[in-house]
C-alpha cells in the first residue's frame, strides 16, 4: 500500500485537538508512526532521558521532499495535541518555491497565535526570546514545517 491522506472537508483553524482545516484521513506510514510513538513512549515526552526538563523536547522528521514528512507530522500532532492544553501552534519555514521564511515573519506569526505583542521592529533573535518567554510557563505543541 502506498502512503496518502485523503481530504474529508471540515472546517475553522487549528483547535486544542492540533486538527487543521480539512485534517486528512491519513494512510500508511503505520511503521513509522508505531515508532516515533514508541520512542516518545520509551524517552517520555520531556526528555529523551525521559526526566522532567525546563526545556523543549525535539521530535525531527527528516525526508526527501515530496516524501509525506509533513503528512507524517501532522498525523503525530494529531494524535499527541490532547495532551498539550495549550494547543497546537504550527509554522512553516520554507516558502512555497523552498526560500525560507525570515525569522521575524515566523516569530510574530507564533507570537500572534499566542497573543502575545511583538515589539514593532524587533529583530529576530528578541523575537524568538520573547516566544521561549511566553512559551515558557505554556504546554504548547510546536510544529515548525
Amino acid at each position: 500500500m502506498t502512503d496518502q491522506a485523503v481530504d474529508f472537508g471540515g472546517a475553522g483553524g487549528a483547535d486544542r485537538s492540533g486538527a487543521r482545516p480539512g485534517r486528512r484521513r491519513f494512510y500508511g506510514r503505520a511503521r513509522e508512526l508505531k515508532e516515533l510513538r514508541a520512542d516518545i513512549a520509551r524517552a517520555g515526552l520531556d526528555t529523551l532521558a525521559g526526566r522532567p526538563s525546563p526545556r523543549a523536547r525535539v521530535l525531527l522528521v527528516a525526508g526527501r521532499p515530496g516524501s509525506g514528512r509533513t503528512a507524517l507530522a501532522e498525523e503525530l500532532v494529531g494524535d499527541l495535541a490532547r495532551g498539550y492544553r495549550d494547543g497546537v501552534l504550527r509554522a512553516r519555514l520554507t516558502e512555497p518555491g523552498g526560500e525560507p521564511v525570515p525569522v521575524e515573519r515566523a516569530a510574530r506569526g507564533l507570537l500572534d497565535r499566542l497573543g502575545v505583542p511583538a515589539p514593532a521592529g524587533a529583530a529576530g533573535d528578541e523575537l524568538t526570546q520573547l516566544l521561549r518567554e511566553a512559551c515558557a510557563e505554556r504546554r504548547v505543541l510546536l510544529l515548525l514545517d
